[in-house]
């Protein structure tokens, strides 16, 4: 097997590795600790329009889908190591 191939495999499990320890549906809160970030900044950045999509089930009840979650962080990924 490839290097490229074993790489590709690892990042995959890493990802199904961490989908299974976040809940579907997201709090603000579990959200921040996910990408290791404070709710005042994220707020900051929720002003700025730059968070993931949410789910508005009453004023005071807001989720955020683990996917979407995952895909605007990822979009958020900068240079490389090494």
């Amino acid at each position: 097997m490839s290097d490229d191939r074993i790489c590709a495999l690892e990042s995959r499990l890493n990802e199904l590795e961490t989908k299974l320890s976040l809940p579907h549906c997201m709090t603000t809160r579990q959200v921040c600790e996910f990408v290791g970030i404070s709710e005042v900044q994220f707020y900051e950045w929720k002003k700025q329009g730059d968070v993931p999509p949410a789910m508005y089930w009453s004023a005071r009840t807001v989720r955020y889908d683990r996917e979407d979650v995952m895909a605007w962080a990822k979009a958020h990924k900068v240079g490389g190591a090494g």
